[in-house]
């Protein structure tokens, strides 16, 4: 008796774990084949059985963002990106790291997709995303270019064209309609992210890839999105992502009561030297908090940290560093990298890319216009190390 039912129970166990392997299989296949919400009851059904398989997660989240691009129904939109929002919680709790994973974990189901554009162009979108998530490339590349024809500065119209093409193969078409993109909006990071992706995939250029990686980092450098391109550009081809090793001492405190009043800490473990120069450090980026500020931007009435004090105050710092004819040998890490960066030319580059604050951000758009290739220089310099050539692989 105890062996015939260990034996119905090995046969069930069997039969069950081929039942998962199989319905994984054709989920996998349908997932590959972009028919997302054709595999949606498949990864319904997987998550549910297996709620701490982070893929099924990760994938019930992307196929239920899929689903609503199906629907009208606004409610039921809302119900259903909620479902999304949850698989999406789940699949980082379980140790998600995709970057739109996170973002579809952090999402407002109540923020539904071009609900707020509207005209012929919205309407050709809206349909373009219906047959691309249904798998139908080539109704969605005939609805998105008409959306693009129907509204010149519609860029989503031209970045899911040039998605829609290299889900293809097609990179020259690919690459084109992502030019396209990036001429209604060159500040934005998602066409060029795309295009690196493409590059990287079906033109086997990582030099190429790269370069488009990092200008989608320029145009928008406070989006973690902007960084998943490069992120697993470094992973795949064996390279590193470290900016210049900085340490800045805190920054001087205010009296509330007495705004007049700052305060200035100095490390008390700091060589001789380096405490002079961070003191320079301190004591400039506190006269620009009592004064400076107030003349340089007259036209704000509340002090914020600004790029022009931080370069005003490691300027300073650097020129007492040169004045103490300290052997570069000697001085810190950081000191010996601010003044790599200064001599480079790039020192306001590392404030606003690795040192930015709120306040440092504000002041990031008027930079770029006229520093974009600055930029990107700075992060192919000294935040992206090594990576490997085609000839190489």
């Amino acid at each position: 008796m105890a062996k015939w039912f260990v034996g119905i129970c090995l046969c069930l166990a069997i039969g069950g774990a081929w039942a998962q392997e199989n319905d994984a299989a054709k989920a996998n296949e349908l997932y590959q084949a972009r028919k997302k919400v054709d595999a949606l009851p498949l990864y319904e059904e997987l998550a549910k059985s297996y709620p701490n398989e982070m893929q099924y997660q990760e994938r019930l989240a992307d196929c239920l963002d899929a689903e609503s691009a199906q629907l009208s129904d606004p409610v039921q939109i809302m119900a259903v990106r909620t479902r999304m929002r949850d698989a999406a919680k789940r699949a980082v709790e379980l140790g998600d790291k995709v970057r739109y994973i996170q973002v579809m974990a952090e999402a407002d189901p109540n923020d539904i997709p071009y609900a707020d554009l509207a005209g012929k162009g919205a309407a050709l979108l809206r349909e373009g995303e219906k047959a691309y998530s249904a798998g139908d490339f080539t109704l969605a590349m005939q609805k998105y270019t008409a959306a693009a024809e129907a509204d010149p500065q519609l860029y989503d119209a031209r970045l899911y064209a040039g998605d829609t093409a290299y889900v293809q193969k097609d990179l020259p078409t690919a690459a084109n309609w992502f030019a396209r993109a990036i001429d209604v909006n060159p500040d934005r990071e998602t066409a060029y992210r795309y295009w690196g992706d493409a590059i990287l995939k079906l033109g086997n250029d990582p030099d190429a890839a790269k370069s488009k990686f990092i200008e989608a980092i320029v145009a928008e450098p406070y989006s973690h999105m902007s960084w998943q391109g490069v992120e697993n550009w470094t992973a795949r081809q064996q390279a590193t992502l470290i900016p210049p090793k900085i340490d800045l001492p805190a920054p001087p405190q205010h009296d509330p009561k007495k705004p007049k009043n700052i305060t200035i800490n100095i490390d008390p473990n700091a060589k001789e030297d380096a405490s002079a120069v961070w003191l320079s450090y301190q004591m400039e980026r506190a006269l620009w908090q009592n004064e400076k500020f107030a003349k340089e931007f007259p036209g704000e009435k509340t002090y914020r940290h600004s790029l022009r004090e931080e370069d005003s105050a490691l300027t300073t710092a650097l020129t007492v560093a040169r004045e103490l004819k300290t052997p570069s040998e000697k001085l810190d890490e950081s000191l010996r990298n601010l003044l790599e960066l200064q001599q480079a030319g790039m020192l306001d580059c590392w404030i606003l890319i690795n040192a930015a604050d709120n306040g440092i951000a504000e002041d990031y758009a008027a930079y770029r216009k006229d520093h974009r290739q600055l930029l990107h220089d700075y992060l192919a310099r000294f935040v992206i190390h090594g990576g490997i050539t085609p000839s190489q692989e």
